[in-house]
């Protein structure tokens, strides 16, 4: 997130794209569809040079869906800042989501048995003035982030409206 998309005196206290584990399943699909891509070729009565054309075309490709998995993975960020909560999402175009920290009303972390081992899980943000809630999944360690989100809404509700972390 670039500092020109927060607002006159907000500061970001924390960042961070989905949990990596989101990876896995497009890694492991793509490595077993080369992997019998592969086998195939090296089976079919091909020549050669033709094989190898394919199979390093099958490898190239997968390396290019590789990257992009990679990229959709960064191009999805949770960020917290003083004032807000950001969603950003996209690789070529950008769309993002806010909600103010004053509007929250309840928040809901879930981790099922993969997230407790792996340290991931999803919060639920209810805020005032929305027809549904807005769902953060696969964020790492979420009680940590549901915690500094909870801290910024008890430090605005204090008097003085102070807002250190």
């Amino acid at each position: 997130m670039n500092a020109r998309d927060l607002l006159p005196g907000e500061r970001i206290l924390t960042s961070s794209p989905r949990h990596w584990v989101v990876l896995l399943r497009p890694i492991a699909t793509t490595v077993v569809a080369v992997a019998i891509s592969l086998v195939i070729l090296a089976l079919l009565p091909l020549r050669g040079e033709l094989r190898l054309f394919l199979m390093l075309g099958a490898l190239l490709a997968a390396i290019g869906v590789l990257n992009l998995y990679y990229w959709a993975w960064r191009a999805h960020e949770y960020v917290l800042t003083d004032q807000r909560v950001i969603l950003n999402e996209g690789i070529v175009s950008k769309f993002s989501r806010s909600i103010s920290i004053d509007r929250i009303q309840d928040l809901t972390t879930f981790q099922g048995l993969w997230g407790r081992t792996w340290g991931f899980g999803d919060i639920e943000l209810e805020s005032a003035g929305r027809d549904g809630a807005e769902l953060l999944s696969t964020v790492p360690r979420p009680q940590q982030l549901r915690n500094a989100i909870f801290a910024q809404i008890e430090a605005r509700r204090r008097p003085g409206g102070s807002t250190s972390p």
